[in-house]
């Protein structure tokens, strides 16, 4: 991922999630969507598995430069940016 002359290697998982939210600009995802399409179920996986990859993904946004609220977290509904 690129960002202001700046780039970064995201894990597999942080690009998908990236691309899905990206792909839904103002739109909120729902947890659940992001879930199915990361591991393909969301009933076997721990709900904070998704917390820690949307936290490693605002890490690295971060580290390039990319503001803190352009992935925000609607609780109790899932992620936009």
């Amino acid at each position: 991922v690129s960002f202001d002359g700046k780039s970064a290697e995201l894990t597999r998982n942080e690009q998908c999630i990236l691309q899905i939210l990206m792909k839904n600009p103002g739109t909120v995802v729902p947890r659940s969507e992001i879930m199915c399409a990361l591991w393909e179920s969301d009933s076997f996986i721990d709900d904070n598995t998704l917390t820690v990859n949307v936290n490693r993904l605002r890490k690295t946004l971060s580290s390039l430069g990319v503001p803190d609220e352009f992935l925000v977290t609607r609780r109790g509904l899932g992620y936009s940016v």
